[in-house]
């Protein structure tokens, strides 16, 4: 994967191909995401159930970054 994808804005999709796990466990992040305002380390991450330290690193070396201090827009809160 030659560009950066940040954690915060990829889709379920993205995540379930980039990691190799079930749509379920996509969601997990999304919903976590969410529920967080955004992953602000890969730390936060990993307290997602099914995501360990192999997955970040798959994920880091696969062009997804987590920028520090990301702010979601008002649009990105779903009801």
């Amino acid at each position: 994967m030659a560009e950066t994808i940040d954690i915060n804005k990829a889709s379920a999709e993205e995540l379930q191909q980039a990691l190799q796990v079930s749509e379920e466990c996509a969601r997990r992040v999304v919903e976590k995401r969410e529920q967080l305002g955004g992953f602000s380390s890969w730390e936060e991450l990993k307290q997602v159930a099914g995501i360990d330290d192999a997955m970040v690193e798959s994920l880091k070396d696969g062009g997804f970054k987590v920028w520090k201090g990301f702010v979601p827009p008002p649009s990105a809160k779903h009801a």
